[in-house]
């Protein structure tokens, strides 16, 4: 992986007339605008806005390299409803306004400076997401069509690391061409300032499921589908090692039948019954349900306005069709991201519970027919 450090706030500019009368106009990350993804130093495109009220508006129309100003829908009232396919654009960067149900997101976002995307050999680089307040959208989308916006970062020189996955399977036995994909990461955050962050919950939590699911299953009979076991490195890099195990597969994809990852199941869940856990994306697909009719204590995301679909391994997997979700209990503790999160935090009783109550679900899953699917409109 090559990589780059912001070391100083992002600035963006722009011209709000012609040259003959230039106004330069400037915001810094952190007070008109929050930098969610930098994906390079240095970005810059000619303006495009796009209104998503006029139902004739598509991704299609985004130009290659351009700066995409969105206008959203009145009823958007958090960024995990605007459409992902603006996201995975062509256009160099992608703006759009700071949404209500964004509003703490965006505070905490403005505290510290954003994170340069990873890079692997051969990936595509993502659009620049940038997320500005209401008054500064007003003033850019005043700007005429083809204005030269550009975003200037200050970043340490390339560095180079390395991530790993850790993959096992047991092989099934009439299905063995379907794959029930269990997963975790095995990463955190490492040691920043001299402090370490243990990651207990995030995700040890959920890669000691993996691992004693694969314990329980392996002293079963064999099952008729494949179960494989995998571990991917570099999730809090930004699913690094997830996106290459998509590249680069030891088996063909299409015959993953579905895929949980578990993800910070260490403690309860307050808006949940204590023995619960929830599966983000409950509503996209016919999966949720059907665990929790053979047995798994499974509820639907009780906190849809944090979008957790779109922020683990999964959502990797999601986006290339499969079926895809993450179980947790993550109750937004005050822990995450913190050297706080430590083992002396995690409910051992919880978290023993909590693996025990999937093992069932899991064993029919993968002697089942039972092929989950979208349900129409809600594939990402």
């Amino acid at each position: 992986m090559r990589s780059q450090t912001v070391i100083k706030a992002p600035v963006l500019s722009f011209d709000t007339a012609d040259s003959a009368n230039s106004s330069p106009v400037e915001w810094t990350h952190g007070k008109e605008m929050v930098v969610f993804t930098l994906s390079d130093s240095a970005v810059s495109g000619p303006l495009q806005k796009l209104d998503l009220n006029d139902e004739t508006t598509s991704p299609a129309a985004i130009k290659d390299g351009a700066v995409v100003l969105l206008k959203l829908r009145a009823e958007t009232t958090a960024a995990a409803d605007v459409p992902a396919s603006y996201m995975r654009s062509r256009a160099a960067m992608v703006i759009f306004p700071e949404l209500p149900g964004d509003q703490e997101m965006f505070e905490q976002r403005s505290q510290r400076m954003p994170r340069m995307s990873r890079k692997m050999d051969g990936e595509p680089v993502p659009p620049v997401r940038v997320v500005v307040k209401p008054g500064a959208m007003a003033q850019l989308w005043a700007a005429p069509e083809g204005t030269i916006v550009k975003l200037q970062a200050d970043v340490t020189p390339w560095e180079t690391s390395h991530t790993w996955n850790v993959l096992a399977k047991i092989e099934g036995t009439m299905k063995k061409d379907q794959i029930i994909l269990l997963s975790a990461h095995l990463d955190h955050l490492g040691v920043k300032n001299g402090k370490t962050y243990p990651g207990a919950d995030d995700d040890a939590s959920g890669t000691v499921a993996v691992m004693e699911l694969a314990r329980a299953l392996a002293k079963g009979p064999k099952p008729r589908r494949t179960i494989v076991f995998a571990l991917f490195g570099s999730e809090e890099a930004g699913l690094i090692g997830a996106r290459y195990f998509l590249k680069h597969p030891t088996f063909d994809l299409q015959d993953i039948a579905a895929n949980l990852e578990f993800e910070m199941i260490g403690r309860s869940d307050p808006k949940v019954r204590r023995d619960q856990l929830w599966l983000t994306g409950w509503e996209r697909t016919d999966l949720g349900p059907e665990l929790a009719a053979h047995g798994a204590e499974l509820v639907g995301d009780p906190h849809p306005e944090q979008d957790f679909f779109t922020r683990s391994d999964n959502y990797a997997l999601a986006k290339e069709g499969i079926i895809a979700q993450t179980v947790s209990s993550y109750g937004l503790h005050k822990d995450y991201h913190r050297p706080t999160d430590t083992l002396a935090k995690i409910d051992w009783q919880h978290l023993d519970q909590a693996i025990a109550s999937m093992i069932a679900p899991v064993t029919w899953l993968a002697t089942s027919d039972f092929a989950p699917t979208w349900k129409e409109g809600m594939e990402p």
